[in-house]
Protein backbone atom coordinates (compact mmCIF):
# COMPACT_ATOMS: atom_id res chain seq x y z
CA UNK A 1 0.00 0.00 0.00
CA UNK A 2 0.92 3.62 -0.89
CA UNK A 3 0.69 5.18 2.61
CA UNK A 4 0.72 9.02 3.62
CA UNK A 5 -0.59 11.06 5.63
CA UNK A 6 -3.32 13.73 4.06
CA UNK A 7 -1.41 16.39 5.55
CA UNK A 8 1.42 15.41 3.38
CA UNK A 9 -0.54 14.53 0.23
CA UNK A 10 -2.21 17.79 0.38
CA UNK A 11 0.88 19.57 0.75
CA UNK A 12 2.90 17.40 -2.39
CA UNK A 13 -0.15 17.30 -4.76
CA UNK A 14 -0.79 21.38 -3.99
CA UNK A 15 2.10 21.69 -6.19
CA UNK A 16 -0.15 20.69 -9.59
CA UNK A 17 -2.09 23.79 -9.01
CA UNK A 18 -5.47 21.05 -9.56
CA UNK A 19 -8.20 22.37 -7.07
CA UNK A 20 -9.23 20.24 -4.32
CA UNK A 21 -12.45 18.03 -4.11
CA UNK A 22 -14.03 15.74 -1.81
CA UNK A 23 -16.58 13.23 -2.98
CA UNK A 24 -18.67 12.42 -0.22
CA UNK A 25 -21.28 9.32 0.77
CA UNK A 26 -24.86 10.22 2.09
CA UNK A 27 -24.76 6.66 3.52
CA UNK A 28 -23.72 4.60 6.26
CA UNK A 29 -22.93 5.84 9.87
CA UNK A 30 -20.38 8.13 8.92
CA UNK A 31 -22.74 11.14 8.21
CA UNK A 32 -20.12 12.48 5.41
CA UNK A 33 -22.01 15.13 4.11
CA UNK A 34 -23.62 16.33 7.46
CA UNK A 35 -19.84 16.75 9.15
CA UNK A 36 -19.03 18.94 5.77
CA UNK A 37 -21.62 21.33 6.84
CA UNK A 38 -20.72 21.06 10.59
CA UNK A 39 -16.84 21.58 9.72
CA UNK A 40 -16.63 23.55 6.74
CA UNK A 41 -19.94 24.62 4.51
CA UNK A 42 -18.38 27.32 2.38
CA UNK A 43 -19.74 25.57 -0.97
CA UNK A 44 -22.64 23.56 -2.06
CA UNK A 45 -22.29 19.88 -2.55
CA UNK A 46 -23.17 19.15 -6.01
CA UNK A 47 -25.54 15.97 -6.64
CA UNK A 48 -24.22 13.42 -8.39
CA UNK A 49 -26.88 11.67 -9.86
CA UNK A 50 -28.38 15.18 -11.06
CA UNK A 51 -29.42 14.75 -14.76
CA UNK A 52 -30.10 11.00 -13.93
CA UNK A 53 -33.45 9.00 -13.56
CA UNK A 54 -32.54 8.91 -9.77
CA UNK A 55 -32.18 12.78 -9.42
CA UNK A 56 -34.93 12.94 -6.55
CA UNK A 57 -32.90 10.47 -4.59
CA UNK A 58 -32.03 12.94 -2.33
CA UNK A 59 -31.59 10.99 0.94
CA UNK A 60 -29.01 8.67 -0.70
CA UNK A 61 -26.92 10.82 -3.45
CA UNK A 62 -23.35 10.70 -3.48
CA UNK A 63 -22.16 14.16 -3.39
CA UNK A 64 -18.88 16.21 -4.86
CA UNK A 65 -17.35 18.94 -2.92
CA UNK A 66 -14.68 21.81 -3.91
CA UNK A 67 -12.14 22.20 -0.92
CA UNK A 68 -9.74 24.69 -0.03
CA UNK A 69 -6.25 23.78 0.72
CA UNK A 70 -6.98 24.31 4.40
CA UNK A 71 -10.19 23.98 4.99
CA UNK A 72 -11.44 23.08 8.23
CA UNK A 73 -13.10 19.60 6.78
CA UNK A 74 -9.85 18.08 6.23
CA UNK A 75 -8.80 17.68 9.78
CA UNK A 76 -12.21 15.82 10.23
CA UNK A 77 -11.27 13.71 7.45
CA UNK A 78 -7.72 13.09 8.55
CA UNK A 79 -9.37 12.15 12.39
CA UNK A 80 -12.00 9.85 11.37
CA UNK A 81 -12.74 6.30 11.71
CA UNK A 82 -14.82 5.54 8.98
CA UNK A 83 -13.83 3.89 5.88
CA UNK A 84 -17.01 4.36 4.12
CA UNK A 85 -17.33 8.47 4.35
CA UNK A 86 -15.81 9.13 1.16
CA UNK A 87 -12.20 9.95 -0.63
CA UNK A 88 -10.58 13.00 -2.21
CA UNK A 89 -9.03 13.75 -5.25
CA UNK A 90 -7.41 16.31 -7.19
CA UNK A 91 -8.26 17.46 -10.89
CA UNK A 92 -7.59 20.19 -13.77
CA UNK A 93 -10.95 20.01 -14.68
CA UNK A 94 -14.31 21.84 -14.16
CA UNK A 95 -16.99 20.45 -11.90
CA UNK A 96 -19.45 19.71 -14.24
CA UNK A 97 -16.87 17.90 -16.48
CA UNK A 98 -16.11 15.93 -13.47
CA UNK A 99 -19.47 15.65 -12.60
CA UNK A 100 -20.15 14.09 -16.48
CA UNK A 101 -17.47 11.32 -16.29
CA UNK A 102 -18.89 10.38 -12.36
CA UNK A 103 -22.08 9.84 -13.52
CA UNK A 104 -21.00 7.13 -16.18
CA UNK A 105 -20.45 5.51 -13.54
CA UNK A 106 -23.63 5.92 -11.97
CA UNK A 107 -24.64 1.82 -12.59
CA UNK A 108 -22.16 -0.85 -14.16
CA UNK A 109 -22.52 -4.29 -15.70
CA UNK A 110 -21.67 -7.24 -13.72
CA UNK A 111 -20.30 -10.34 -15.32
CA UNK A 112 -23.34 -12.11 -15.12
CA UNK A 113 -25.42 -8.72 -17.27
CA UNK A 114 -27.18 -7.48 -14.59
CA UNK A 115 -27.04 -3.80 -13.98
CA UNK A 116 -26.05 -2.52 -10.63
CA UNK A 117 -25.19 0.38 -8.89
CA UNK A 118 -21.73 1.47 -8.80
CA UNK A 119 -20.98 1.91 -5.03
CA UNK A 120 -17.90 4.57 -5.96
CA UNK A 121 -18.12 6.96 -3.43
CA UNK A 122 -17.69 4.01 -0.50
CA UNK A 123 -13.85 4.77 -0.17
CA UNK A 124 -13.25 1.45 1.39
CA UNK A 125 -14.42 -0.39 -2.08
CA UNK A 126 -13.25 1.95 -3.93
CA UNK A 127 -9.91 1.97 -2.96
CA UNK A 128 -9.91 -1.95 -4.43
CA UNK A 129 -10.51 -0.59 -8.07
CA UNK A 130 -8.11 2.15 -7.91
CA UNK A 131 -5.71 -0.96 -6.42
CA UNK A 132 -6.64 -3.56 -9.04
CA UNK A 133 -6.61 -1.65 -12.05
CA UNK A 134 -3.25 0.82 -11.62
CA UNK A 135 -2.69 3.26 -14.62
CA UNK A 136 -5.29 1.23 -16.43
CA UNK A 137 -8.27 3.26 -14.28
CA UNK A 138 -7.85 6.36 -16.30
CA UNK A 139 -9.75 4.33 -19.10
CA UNK A 140 -12.50 4.15 -16.68
CA UNK A 141 -12.31 7.06 -14.80
CA UNK A 142 -10.57 9.42 -16.71
CA UNK A 143 -11.14 12.70 -14.56
CA UNK A 144 -8.69 12.60 -11.24
CA UNK A 145 -5.04 12.44 -11.66
CA UNK A 146 -4.45 12.25 -7.71
CA UNK A 147 -6.26 10.55 -5.18
CA UNK A 148 -6.18 9.94 -1.01
CA UNK A 149 -8.51 7.27 -0.43
CA UNK A 150 -8.28 6.30 3.93
CA UNK A 151 -4.79 7.06 4.45
CA UNK A 152 -3.18 5.59 0.95
CA UNK A 153 -2.45 7.44 -2.08
CA UNK A 154 -2.76 6.81 -5.90
CA UNK A 155 -1.32 8.39 -8.74
CA UNK A 156 -3.19 7.87 -12.58
CA UNK A 157 -2.04 9.90 -15.94
CA UNK A 158 -5.15 11.04 -17.22
CA UNK A 159 -5.58 12.00 -21.21
CA UNK A 160 -6.16 15.79 -21.51
CA UNK A 161 -9.38 15.27 -23.34
CA UNK A 162 -12.42 12.66 -22.50
CA UNK A 163 -15.59 11.97 -24.07
CA UNK A 164 -17.96 11.17 -20.82
CA UNK A 165 -20.08 7.87 -21.60
CA UNK A 166 -23.58 7.38 -20.68
CA UNK A 167 -24.31 4.72 -18.08
CA UNK A 168 -24.30 1.75 -18.44
CA UNK A 169 -21.45 1.18 -20.40
CA UNK A 170 -18.73 0.06 -18.05
CA UNK A 171 -18.29 -4.11 -17.99
CA UNK A 172 -17.13 -4.97 -14.73
CA UNK A 173 -13.88 -8.00 -15.46
CA UNK A 174 -14.98 -11.09 -12.87
CA UNK A 175 -11.25 -10.91 -12.51
CA UNK A 176 -11.94 -7.43 -10.74
CA UNK A 177 -14.83 -9.27 -8.12
CA UNK A 178 -12.16 -12.31 -7.26
CA UNK A 179 -9.33 -9.83 -6.42
CA UNK A 180 -11.95 -8.11 -4.26
CA UNK A 181 -13.02 -11.08 -2.37
CA UNK A 182 -9.51 -11.94 -1.92
CA UNK A 183 -8.70 -8.46 -0.25
CA UNK A 184 -11.81 -7.66 1.34
CA UNK A 185 -15.31 -9.38 2.10
CA UNK A 186 -16.65 -6.50 2.72
CA UNK A 187 -18.24 -5.62 -0.61
CA UNK A 188 -19.63 -9.13 -0.39
CA UNK A 189 -21.13 -8.81 3.08
CA UNK A 190 -22.79 -5.48 1.99
CA UNK A 191 -24.27 -6.95 -1.54
CA UNK A 192 -26.03 -10.24 0.51
CA UNK A 193 -27.77 -7.58 2.91
CA UNK A 194 -28.71 -5.74 -0.03
CA UNK A 195 -30.06 -8.65 -2.01
CA UNK A 196 -32.12 -9.89 1.80
CA UNK A 197 -33.60 -5.90 1.94
CA UNK A 198 -34.69 -6.32 -1.59
CA UNK A 199 -36.05 -10.02 -1.92
CA UNK A 200 -36.94 -10.50 1.96
CA UNK A 201 -38.15 -7.26 3.32
CA UNK A 202 -40.53 -9.16 5.85
CA UNK A 203 -37.12 -10.93 7.17
CA UNK A 204 -34.95 -7.95 6.52
CA UNK A 205 -36.90 -6.00 9.44
CA UNK A 206 -37.21 -9.01 11.71
CA UNK A 207 -33.37 -8.61 12.84
CA UNK A 208 -31.18 -5.45 13.77
CA UNK A 209 -28.22 -4.46 10.86
CA UNK A 210 -26.25 -6.01 13.22
CA UNK A 211 -27.33 -9.06 13.67
CA UNK A 212 -27.45 -9.86 10.03
CA UNK A 213 -24.16 -8.50 9.06
CA UNK A 214 -22.46 -10.80 11.90
CA UNK A 215 -24.08 -13.77 10.16
CA UNK A 216 -23.32 -13.04 6.58
CA UNK A 217 -19.73 -12.29 7.57
CA UNK A 218 -19.71 -16.18 9.25
CA UNK A 219 -20.99 -17.36 5.73
CA UNK A 220 -18.93 -15.57 4.04
CA UNK A 221 -15.72 -16.63 5.50
CA UNK A 222 -17.48 -20.40 5.26
CA UNK A 223 -17.64 -19.56 1.43
CA UNK A 224 -13.52 -19.06 1.50
CA UNK A 225 -13.36 -22.44 3.03
CA UNK A 226 -15.25 -24.12 1.35
CA UNK A 227 -15.90 -22.77 -2.19
CA UNK A 228 -19.72 -21.83 -1.70
CA UNK A 229 -21.01 -19.53 -4.70
CA UNK A 230 -23.24 -16.79 -4.24
CA UNK A 231 -26.60 -18.31 -4.89
CA UNK A 232 -26.16 -21.28 -2.20
CA UNK A 233 -24.96 -17.85 0.15
CA UNK A 234 -27.80 -16.24 -0.22
CA UNK A 235 -29.97 -19.38 0.56
CA UNK A 236 -27.67 -20.50 3.54
CA UNK A 237 -28.30 -16.30 4.86
CA UNK A 238 -32.14 -16.97 4.44
CA UNK A 239 -32.29 -20.06 6.14
CA UNK A 240 -30.01 -19.10 9.43
CA UNK A 241 -32.11 -16.06 9.86
CA UNK A 242 -35.48 -18.02 9.43
CA UNK A 243 -34.59 -20.45 12.25
CA UNK A 244 -33.45 -17.81 14.69
CA UNK A 245 -36.77 -15.97 13.74
CA UNK A 246 -38.26 -19.69 14.60
CA UNK A 247 -36.51 -20.43 18.10
CA UNK A 248 -37.51 -16.32 18.46
CA UNK A 249 -41.44 -17.52 17.89
CA UNK A 250 -40.76 -20.69 19.90
CA UNK A 251 -39.35 -20.75 23.35
CA UNK A 252 -38.40 -24.25 23.12
CA UNK A 253 -35.78 -25.34 21.12
CA UNK A 254 -36.86 -28.30 18.49
CA UNK A 255 -34.39 -30.81 18.92
CA UNK A 256 -34.79 -34.00 16.34
CA UNK A 257 -36.12 -37.63 17.62
CA UNK A 258 -32.54 -39.32 17.58
CA UNK A 259 -31.44 -36.75 20.58
CA UNK A 260 -32.87 -38.93 22.79
CA UNK A 261 -32.28 -42.05 21.50
CA UNK A 262 -29.45 -43.30 23.88
CA UNK A 263 -26.02 -44.40 21.68
CA UNK A 264 -25.52 -48.09 21.52
CA UNK A 265 -22.61 -49.43 22.12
Amino acid sequence: MNKITLEQWVEITRESGMPLYAVLTKTGASQAVAEYYRHDGSHTPYGLYARTPYADWFSVMPMIVSLSENSPFLSWVAETEHKDWGWLARSPFSLDVIGEHIRGLTQVILPSGKEVFFRYWDGEYFSEHLRFFGQDWADILPSFPFYWVNGEYFTVQIPAQSKPQAFPWWHVPQQLIDFMLEENLAPLVTNLIIWLQENEPDLYESFPETTIRYKAEHLCQLSQAQSMGKSLLMEELVNALKDDLALQSNPFETLPLSFFTPPSF
